[in-house]
């Protein structure tokens, strides 16, 4: 019912989460403004919430396809598909959490407990926004619980296979692993690199990332040590594909010229070389982090701020303290690996440039 207040007869209506309010000089008028909104916003909500499954799975893919990077919306897209084909085609608001749970344990069972719990993500991001921009009237997700989940340690290589890699790399390869392991790098964000990102005269590289929370790049500078300025201002003037703005890109006959995007071949392709166990590029970026904490008792923090996590518990006071130290830090990385190469393989780079 509308309401005096300051001289005017104030109306307000809510409907699910949508509130709206409007003043009027008579209470005459503000009544009939609050029966007449009541019932367009009550038309509004069935319109939207009657809507069916595949309906707000399409509405939800055409917002995540902006919003977040093609992996993600890929598995988000891939969720939507098997929960249609377990489900049908229901309302949205016919489903129940039960009708959930039943699903996401049929996908524990087929595949593990990690799809469980993946699945689980999306769906319940994906009902969220259907509260916030469909005005749903819940979140049949929301009231399920994730599994316990025994996570495997991840495999991290030792030095000696670190290595045996660098060891049998070609002059180029020597350059892309040491981008990667004098920063701590992730794959894309070394993939995505140009010469802009790359600052000689202040000795920074810069790396950006979309792990964001709303799925923005976020760049940041970091220091250059002393091996990775030697490695890329070598590459800077010996590379075979100079007109490009990136850093590092394919010489096949199919892409010439164009940025890597997966070179799944690449790091499989060293290890059996070396003959050493298979690992990819996030392992070098564990290794990094390995390499920081046991062999130079880097602090937990500050090894955090060189792989850019994010943290709730970082404080600005702390961040600042860290920064102070991220030249010397970093240099450590070079001091780790450099001093251990071989005299032969300096030489080979030597003797063939």
């Amino acid at each position: 019912m509308p309401y005096k207040e300051r001289g005017v007869w104030r109306a307000q209506v809510r409907v699910g989460r949508k509130k709206v309010r409007a003043d009027f000089s008579t209470k005459k008028d503000a009544v009939r403004w609050e029966s007449a909104t009541r019932l367009k916003l009550e038309k509004e909500r069935t319109t939207q919430t009657d809507t069916d499954l595949l309906s707000f799975c399409n509405s939800y893919l055409d917002h995540a396809e902006l919003r977040f990077v093609k992996k993600t919306f890929d598995n988000k897209k891939r969720v939507c598909s098997r929960l249609l084909a377990h489900l049908d085609n229901p309302p949205v608001n016919d489903i129940t959490p039960a009708m959930i749970q039943q699903f996401l344990e049929k996908q524990a069972e087929l595949i593990s407990l990690a799809r469980f719990n993946e699945d689980y993500k999306h769906l319940r991001a994906m009902w969220s926004w259907g509260i916030d921009i469909l005005g749903l009237s819940g979140n049949p997700v929301a009231k399920i619980k994730r599994l316990p989940q025994n996570r495997a340690p991840q495999y991290t290589p030792s030095t000696e296979d670190v290595l045996r890699v660098l060891a049998v790399a070609t002059r180029a390869e020597m350059v892309f692993l040491q981008a990667y392991l004098q920063t701590g790098a992730r794959k894309s964000e070394i993939f995505r690199w140009t010469w802009d990102d790359i600052n000689f005269e202040k000795r920074e590289v810069r790396l950006g990332t979309r792990k964001t929370r709303d799925g923005s790049m976020e760049y940041e500078w970091l220091p250059m040590n002393e091996e990775l300025h030697e490695e890329l201002l070598w590459w800077w003037k010996n590379r075979p594909v100079k007109d490009t703005p990136f850093v590092f890109v394919s010489t096949s006959n199919r892409h010439h010229g164009k940025p890597f995007t997966t070179r799944r071949q690449f790091m499989r392709g060293l290890c059996k070389r070396a003959g050493v166990r298979p690992f990819g590029f996030h392992a070098l970026r564990r290794y990094v982090a390995s390499v920081l904490a046991d062999t130079h008792k880097v602090s937990s923090k500050t090894i955090q701020r060189i792989l850019r996590h994010k943290s709730l518990h970082t404080t600005e006071r702390y961040i600042y303290n860290i920064n102070r130290d991220l030249d010397r830090t970093m240099n450590l990385l070079s001091v780790n690996l450099q001093p251990k190469l071989s005299e032969q393989v300096h030489e080979r780079f030597e003797e063939n440039p």
